[in-house]
């Protein structure tokens, strides 16, 4: 198994102990890149804010954490792979804090990506979870790395100037708290000066929807005609920042309208299901009109229902986009389905921008 920062002339020991301290599949993601410059919001609990070294702080950054390096999880409570994680990471942590080489050296967190805090709170509670777990409700520090899979481990250095810097990641469960631990040592060793800084993307991975564009522009007309209108014309338009939405020019007898499709590509949050694609159309006072499934899937990976579907729309068609989409699992959970419908209220909730993008742009007269 080659890791990415054998390329770096360590010494020929560490490699060798290095390429034996995981198993499994290790991404070779961002070795070397600066971890973002995210702000997360404190815990109320002293006692957590006492361990990051955060005391009388409502706000931080990674770098401002006592320790030299930190293992963050990104994860998701619904994930089946995080929850599997949880107890190997609770010992972890117990075996960090039992070393006196490594505790408060060491310091574990986890960024729940798309959780709000009364789902942290549950999961924390319902696994046992004793190190810190912040909510990242609207996907904003999961996005900062690339919107990897979870669960995704990064192990992050501080140098002597006290930048953030990737040490080692891994993408997927890790069996063992042992094979945690072990690398944990390993890249403590690490001497930073020998490291060449690198510029990326922390996680990179490509979405391709499972539609030829053909196909695409059919659902986008779908979307159109369920408006009650009839179709004159249709168009794929590019935007300045490379993003793009279909224009429809639409007849209603009495007067005609433009409106609105944005093709959605969502990476699937956790690392054994499937991507999310849909598109949405709205109209030009932002009206919500339709939604097309494009890959939806649930346990299991299947395929939504036309009742799971049926379910949805009736929860958010003919909605205005400049209201809030906030996921409520009591309400809006889709039978074993709840992390892609968490995905597509978070997308819903960014339709104001997408709007606001092709107004600006002029495609929006109003």
């Amino acid at each position: 198994m080659k890791m990415q920062r054998i390329q770096y002339g360590l010494p020929l020991l560490l490699i060798l102990f290095l390429s034996s301290s995981l198993y499994g599949e290790v991404k070779p993601i961002g070795f070397a890149i600066s971890f973002p410059d995210i702000t997360l919001s404190t815990l109320p609990s002293r006692e957590v804010q006492a361990y990051l070294g955060i005391l009388h702080k409502k706000k931080f950054r990674i770098r401002d954490l006592t320790g030299e390096l930190f293992l963050i999880e990104y994860l998701n409570t619904y994930c089946v792979n995080c929850i599997r994680q949880a107890p190997i990471l609770n010992e972890v942590f117990r075996m960090i804090e039992k070393d006196p080489k490594l505790k408060g050296k060491v310091k574990l967190i986890g960024i729940a990506a798309g959780n709000t805090m009364e789902e942290v709170s549950q999961y924390k509670k319902e696994y046992g979870i004793p190190y810190p777990i912040f909510p990242d409700h609207n996907f904003d520090a999961h996005q900062a790395v690339g919107s990897p899979r979870t669960p995704f481990l990064i192990w992050v250095r501080k140098d002597n100037e006290g930048r953030a810097v990737v040490v080692s990641s891994h993408l997927g469960l890790i069996d063992s708290p042992g094979k945690i631990i072990a690398e944990t040592k390993a890249v403590l060793q690490y001497d930073l000066a020998l490291l060449k800084p690198k510029i990326g993307r922390l996680y990179e991975e490509a979405l391709t929807p499972p539609l030829t564009e053909e196909e695409l522009m059919e659902k986008a007309r779908i979307g159109m005609e369920a408006s009650g209108g009839r179709i004159l014309e249709i168009r794929k338009i590019f935007l300045k920042d490379k993003d793009f939405i279909y224009v429809g020019k639409v007849d209603f007898g009495t007067h005609q309208k433009y409106l609105f499709s944005k093709l959605i590509s969502r990476r699937a949050i956790c690392d054994i299901c499937h991507d999310t694609f849909f598109i949405y159309t709205f109209d030009s006072e932002g009206k919500l009109l339709d939604l097309i499934p494009i890959q939806l899937s649930k346990v299991d990976n299947l395929n939504w229902s036309d009742e799971d579907i049926k379910q949805l729309k009736n929860r958010v068609i003919g909605k205005s986009i400049f209201k809030p989409f906030a996921f409520d699992p009591k309400i809006d959970a889709i039978s074993g389905a709840t992390i892609t419908a968490i995905l597509i209220f978070d997308s819903l909730e960014k339709a104001k921008e997408i709007y606001e993008k092709i107004k600006n742009e002029g495609f929006i007269k109003n």
